[in-house]
């Protein structure tokens, strides 16, 4: 999956074909503009007022607590990004608000949508970052309202491939125990022990973290098959033939290639025999030419918020295989664009 420049008529695909679009400026003020709108729209509450039907802007305006001329403005854009229609003045959702920014809607990404406020904040140090390396270590950066914000929205991101990682992850025969290490808000770890009933989850994570997502995870109501255990994944003591599951999802991002070397060893003498790692991640290209307009952008990004990036499955597979275990063949998913599984299994004796 890309963002890309798409012609709208005969004569914009010409135009395209001939290089005669100024691409440049699409990627940048229009692509600016498109997620400024729709995040706006989301946090006025827009998409909720048009939940049961048509509605003029004026009405929608006094609904979201806003200025009804600004409103038409926003309205329109939000016509012209395919979120909204407009017939004889009133405004209503097309479906793919309906399916997405609806807080109701079980795939909502509201919150997600949310928090790109604060993502926006943190994108804007890519400059000082390319300058001086030094990133902004976001979870040092957060305040409380916001470590809520991303507690939520990163629950909000899990729900669109929840159902194929609790589908797709190896889980061995039998298995009892599963430690979800980053697993915060719990969604990934519930969904395991819910498609395998013997299974039981234990959560590692930061304070901080549980603090803000334990209301998520008592909304799963999984009581105690899905516990927390506070910690921080760099340096806890993880045990010894412990666990038959190890889950670590949109964590390693965040680290350097030692620290998640030192993570998967810790990981890897939890296990027991026949055990499985299982690594969740956003896919860098194994080259800045092999393709991938997503891993290679949040690549960028997660280098500017801590300090590492995200990785291929080559270089996570070598971290599995320097612990000893026996790496498995990746599994793209088809639910997180860009996203993949790279698991390995501890050998039996």
């Amino acid at each position: 999956m890309k963002l890309s420049t798409l012609p709208e008529n005969p004569l914009d695909a010409v135009a395209l074909a001939a290089g005669l679009v100024p691409t440049p400026l699409l990627d940048t003020i229009i692509a600016l503009l498109l997620a400024r709108t729709v995040m706006v729209g989301t946090r006025l509450g827009v998409f909720e007022a048009l939940a049961h039907g048509p509605l003029p802007a004026v009405a929608v305006a006094a609904r979201c607590d806003a200025d009804p001329h600004a409103m038409e403005k926003l309205l329109g854009a939000l016509v012209g990004a395919g979120y909204l229609r407009v017939r004889a003045g009133r405004f209503t959702l097309r479906p793919i608000a309906r399916k997405w920014l609806l807080r109701d809607s079980p795939h909502s990404l509201a919150d997600a949508l949310l928090l790109q406020f604060v993502d926006a904040r943190f994108i804007e140090h890519t400059e000082a970052y390319v300058r001086t390396g030094q990133p902004v270590r976001m979870h040092e950066a957060m305040d409380a309202e916001e470590w809520g914000l991303y507690q939520r929205g990163m629950r909000s991101g899990a729900r669109l491939s929840l159902a194929e990682v609790a589908r797709r992850v190896p889980v061995p025969r039998r298995a009892r125990a599963l430690l979800d290490i980053g697993g915060s808000h719990g969604a990934y770890a519930a969904a395991l022990c819910r498609r395998h009933p013997g299974l039981c989850a234990t959560i590692l994570d930061l304070p901080e973290a549980i603090e803000h997502a334990a209301p998520l995870l008592a909304r799963e109501g999984m009581g105690e098959r899905v516990v927390y255990r506070p910690g921080d994944a760099r340096t806890a003591d993880l045990g010894a033939a412990a666990y038959d599951l190890i889950l670590i999802a949109n964590l390693v991002h965040h680290f350097d290639d030692a620290t998640n070397r030192d993570l998967a060893r810790r990981a890897a003498r939890a296990l027991r025999p026949g055990g499985i790692l299982v690594i969740g991640e956003v896919i860098r290209p194994s080259t800045p030419g092999a393709g991938g307009q997503i891993g290679a952008l949040t690549d960028l990004y997660f280098a500017v918020t801590s300090e590492a990036g995200t990785w291929s499955f080559a270089e996570m597979a070598a971290w599995q295989r320097a612990a000893g275990l026996r790496p498995r063949r990746p599994i793209r998913l088809l639910t997180a664009p860009g996203g993949g599984l790279q698991a390995a299994v501890k050998p039996v004796e």
